[in-house]
């Protein structure tokens, strides 16, 4: 059998080029014809444009393994970058475009945090599902039905981050986070969190991107006398601060959030403190990655189907916790439009849980040629994906345990331990995260 070509709507090395379609609504993918497109609405250009990497590292495997099991409903999916430039301004016109110009748009990755404020509204309200990365405590009790998150909120992933530190016995502690909304997100879990732990915060320091020297904010951490540091920042003003803070000895474990393990912050952070002190000193709290072979293997595969289409090495995205909760999200929403037999997103949007969600009597599953194969059997399906067990809650948020990891120098994960999720529960409903 000749395997199907992944079809794009814009190349990895252009996608912030926004491709006018065909006139039609967005929302007429029911009755048109030819593919449907995937609206990947996130910065993929300016100082966030790792977003963009981060996103396509997942969508692309998934249409890639959509694509080589025949499609959704007969239809091959394609990928259209929607450019935001991490910036609310930009991102309301461009989406807004890309709304009235693009023919069977069936679904939004995306958006990020900074214009998740803007976008979420338009796109619910145009009824286009999205598998939104906004960190932001707002969507913990979401009121849009077409918001899907398939991640840690910002407030778990601090608490875990806090959590952890407890584990490790550490009772000083130095918090070093960016001014930008994505690195500000985290902050309030982890600062509410260690207080609820009894932990203390020894130093509370905010970073402002792109400066070419931290030499201040180094001299007050370092005066500060923390046991570990909690962390995000974007790659570039984490590389020129950990470098510096290790030309003044000041160097201490370091506890990253979900953000600081994709592939350009680790590898500034490793380049500025060296590998040795960098095995020796760097964790980061990331979502569990999935357990049962067969989920880890589809991912797996799926990314070494699409790697020649990757804006890094497949080895790299393996490794993204952000990219494979893209993958994932895209597999249960191609599933919801099988279950659904429809592929209009006012029909299907309300079957992502219903195959996702375990249930009595699901058969599981964790490929979407392994779905489309149950359900054709008349069978309800349990999507198990990479990320792990996925169960939406009424607000359609899911997330589970979060794991503390760390880069091998062959550049693999190294698992150093897990907080499961009833230890975060349990310290959010405290009213703390």
């Amino acid at each position: 059998m000749r395997i199907p070509r992944l079809m794009l709507v814009a190349s990895v090395t252009a996608l912030g080029a926004v491709v006018a379609g065909c006139g039609a609504s967005a929302t007429s993918a029911t009755t048109a014809k030819g593919p449907l497109v995937v609206g990947g609405v996130i910065a993929i250009t300016g100082t966030s444009s790792f977003e963009g990497s981060n996103q396509s590292e997942g969508i692309l495997p998934a249409i890639y393994e959509i694509n080589h099991a025949g499609g959704v409903l007969g239809h091959k999916l394609v990928y259209k970058g929607v450019d935001t430039r991490g910036d609310p301004a930009d991102a309301l016109p461009a989406v807004q475009q890309m709304l009235a110009t693009t023919s069977n748009l069936v679904m939004v990755a995306g958006p990020g945090t900074a214009s998740a404020p803007t976008i979420v509204p338009v796109l619910n309200s145009a009824h286009i599902p999205m598998t939104a990365v906004a960190g932001e405590s707002a969507y913990d009790q979401s009121k849009y039905p077409y918001f899907w998150r398939l991640f840690p909120p910002d407030s778990a992933n601090g608490t875990a981050m806090a959590l952890w530190a407890k584990h490790k016995g550490y009772t000083r502690v130095a918090a070093v986070f960016g001014s930008d909304p994505g690195s500000q997100g985290d902050l309030p879990g982890v600062i509410q969190s260690l207080k609820a732990l009894h932990v203390s915060i020894v130093a509370n320091i905010t970073l402002t991107p792109s400066q070419s020297s931290y030499q201040s904010q180094v001299n007050q951490l370092i005066a500060a006398h923390p046991q570990v540091i909690m962390t995000e920042a974007p790659a570039g003003t984490a590389g020129t601060f950990y470098g510096e803070l290790k030309s003044l000895g000041g160097l201490v474990p370091i506890i990253g959030t979900e953000a600081m393990y994709t592939s350009p912050v680790l590898t500034a952070i490793k380049g500025a403190v060296g590998a040795t002190d960098f095995q020796k000193y760097f964790t980061a709290m990331i979502a569990a990655p999935s357990k049962p072979t067969a989920a880890v293997t589809a991912w797996n595969n799926a990314v070494k189907g699409a790697a020649s289409q990757l804006p890094v090495s497949a080895s790299v995205a393996q490794i993204n916790p952000f990219a494979i909760t893209y993958y994932d999200g895209m597999i249960g929403m191609a599933l919801a439009m099988v279950a659904a037999k429809s592929t209009k997103p006012s029909v299907f949007n309300s079957y992502m849980a219903k195959v996702c969600n375990p249930g009595p009597g699901k058969t599981v599953v964790y490929t979407f040629a392994q779905g489309v194969k149950a359900l054709k059997a008349g069978k309800q399906i349990q999507y198990y994906g990479a990320t792990g067990l996925i169960d939406f809650n009424k607000y359609h948020n899911s997330y589970g345990n979060q794991e503390a990891v760390t880069l091998s120098p062959s550049g693999t994960t190294i698992s150093l331990g897990t907080v499961p999720v009833s230890a975060i529960e349990a310290v959010k409903v405290k009213g703390v995260a």
